[in-house]
């Protein structure tokens, strides 16, 4: 595991990155959380975090600014097709790391608890460990462990093991792979993958679940792993020391695709229905991956997917993403809820019934914006999970 990093390391990598930016302004154009009539954004953030740095000044509104980022990579994508391709993301959560770790601002108030519940209790919402799998009572599902050997590991994520409204993903993926003939397992003491510590900027944390993870992988002989959290995914690939012999690491939308391709899994019932999908942020931006959702979609027979004008790389924020599903803004930036309910208006102009995503989290914050704007008559959101199971 790689050492942490020191105060200085992490200052000299902020320095470095900020003095390179153009002051174009137009990262702020395109962020989810900045009202176009204040200056804020990812263009006012950064300018904060190196005045801060130059006068030695941190403080609380300093840590509000910091912190009120969905690290969505939307101004990521901007700054690389107008001007350097500044690491945006990367200096909010190294500023993030600096605050909580070095300087005892950070994180905010609300998610102090959510970073001691997953250090304690190993999920954010605090939730008991022995009911992490409570969801999976009735499906006969193997433990993934050293004494029982599972083809595949079936990663949870802490969402879809405890939230009522993310447990339909657990349940739905899970007949859908023993529809399949997979043989698959879960792990009964899987812990939180610590992605969202990371994005808080506690990288001990981080630490300390990662290793936690995957001493659990190699106790078991875990080889490949499949998960329905785009979260885990992201952290898996980009963030675990696996190195070169590590399991291979699928979101579902690829391992499914696949099982499509070869036979293994048959689509025959017919589903006539308008949908549009939602690119998560760390499933489409931060990974990449856009064309396996879409053709997963597309398999389901009689489906007609249309897409919203924002979509692929340019696709909106849900609003929940870097820690947000834990906390508030402040008031002069844009809160959760009206990212998300900015959302499902661009997926009601599509006249679709149905609004599919791929992601835990989207789709708890957008059935939460639906009830809200009381068009729950107009368009459902579903994991695309649930629309299988329809097709099966």
């Amino acid at each position: 595991m790689e050492a942490l990093r020191t105060e200085e390391s992490i200052m000299e990598f902020l320095n470095n990155a900020l003095i390179s930016c153009e002051k174009c302004h137009l990262c702020n154009t395109v962020c989810p959380v900045c009202d176009p009539r204040v200056s804020q954004g990812p263009y006012g953030i950064n300018r904060s975090i190196y005045y801060g740095l130059k006068w030695n000044r941190f403080t609380e509104k300093l840590r509000d600014l910091v912190y009120s980022c969905t690290t969505c990579g939307k101004c990521v994508v901007k700054c690389k097709g107008v001007s350097r391709a500044l690491p945006l993301v990367e200096i909010i959560e190294n500023a993030r790391e600096l605050l909580l770790v070095e300087k005892m601002l950070g994180p905010m108030p609300e998610q102090r608890n959510v970073l001691k519940n997953m250090h304690v209790r190993g999920n954010p919402w605090g939730n008991a460990p022995h009911e992490r799998t409570d969801w999976a009572k009735g499906l006969d599902i193997s433990p993934a462990a050293s004494d029982t050997h599972v083809d595949v590991l079936y990663f949870v994520g802490c969402a879809s093991s405890y939230d009522p409204q993310a447990q339909k993903i657990a349940k739905n993926l899970s007949n859908i792979l023993k529809q399949a003939g997979v043989n698959f397992g879960i792990l009964e003491k899987e812990v939180c993958s610590g992605h969202e510590a990371r994005r808080m900027g506690e990288t001990g944390l981080f630490q300390f679940l990662s290793e936690a993870n995957m001493a659990l992988f190699e106790q078991a002989g875990i080889n490949h792993i499949v998960t329905g959290d785009p979260h885990s995914f992201y952290s898996f690939c980009n963030e675990y020391p696996f190195g070169n012999n590590g399991p291979k690491v699928q979101h579902y939308t690829h391992f499914l695709n696949k099982l499509i391709d070869k036979g293994q899994l048959k689509l025959v019932s017919n589903v006539s229905k308008k949908v549009t999908y939602h690119d998560p942020c760390y499933l489409g931006r931060r990974s990449d991956v856009y064309d396996e959702p879409r053709k997963l979609i597309k398999t389901i027979p009689g489906v007609e997917l249309v897409e919203m004008d924002k979509c692929r790389e340019d696709s909106d924020c849900c609003g929940m993403g870097g820690g947000r599903m834990w906390m508030e803004p402040p008031e002069t930036l844009v809160s959760s809820q009206a990212i998300a309910n900015n959302r499902v208006r661009q997926a009601l102009d599509t006249g679709a019934e149905i609004l599919l995503t791929a992601c835990p989290f989207c789709n708890i914050t957008l059935n939460d914006a639906v009830k809200t704007l009381q068009k729950e008559d107009v368009i459902q959101v579903m994991d695309i999970t649930e629309l299988i199971v329809s097709a099966l």
